[in-house]
């Protein structure tokens, strides 16, 4: 992951001057090119520490090491929970201080907004951790409860939100629509132009802070409370 980390940072810095193109002179626009993909690094950071968090003790059958101790269920799943966090927050809290350092040399400052987009990234993390850990708890094998936590976010949720305006429906409970508040706190921008510049302007719908932050919430909480009670149910199989 922190491989995976470099050659992000390493590309949005060395692709602009390799093609010709100057830095942004505005911190906030400098770090919005950061904050544009750092939905992807979410989801990629809770599909590598917490997409096998819990279906790894049924598929490779460590459970019938881990269970016998005197430790109840949910207090593993919360100590697990709480490892993926504390090991995601730190690949976003990297990916950050080096946007923060690239923007202060380069544009000589820092504003009170990247660190905004920051938490806002932090708490939909927290949002992908928890039903990342409620896939775990369901599915059987690894890879399947991967392979869908990344398509959940990735593709599903993102199709979801493309169709629900067409039928006059705003996609605020979407977490990857709430997770706009990242980008749009640094360029407030809602929208873009077609890439051959005809054409209407297409505007892209972000809930507002409160409610993205909400739904942030209830989607961890609900989804580990889900993840807790499946896991504690669940027996090994042969």
């Amino acid at each position: 992951m922190l491989l995976l980390l470099g050659v992000i940072v390493a590309l949005l810095l060395g692709l602009p001057p390799a093609l010709g193109l100057k830095y942004a002179t505005d911190p906030n626009a400098f770090v919005a090119s950061f904050a544009n993909f750092t939905s992807i690094l979410v989801v990629l950071a809770g599909v590598l520490f917490a997409a096998d968090a819990l279906v790894s003790e049924h598929e490779k059958r460590t459970g019938y090491f881990l269970f016998p101790n005197p430790v109840r269920r949910e207090v593993l799943v919360l100590g697990k929970l709480a490892a993926s966090l504390l090991v995601s927050a730190v690949v976003v809290s990297l990916y950050y201080g080096a946007a923060a350092v690239a923007a202060l040399v380069v544009t000589g400052s820092v504003t009170w907004d990247i660190g905004l987009s920051y938490v806002y990234a932090l708490a939909y993390m927290t949002s992908v951790v928890g039903v990342a850990f409620l896939i775990s708890s369901s599915l059987r094998t690894t890879t399947s409860a991967t392979v869908l936590t990344f398509f959940l976010f990735m593709l599903i949720f993102n199709i979801v939100q493309a169709v629900l305006p067409l039928a006059k429906v705003n996609p605020w409970f979407i977490p990857t629509a709430a997770a706009g508040i990242i980008s749009h706190v640094l360029s407030p921008t809602t929208g873009f132009r077609p890439p051959n510049g005809g054409g209407e302007f297409i505007t892209t719908y972000v809930p507002d802070v409160t409610t993205s932050l909400i739904v942030f919430t209830l989607y961890f909480i609900a989804a580990s409370l889900l993840a807790i009670l499946l896991f504690r149910r669940r027996e090994l199989s042969s």
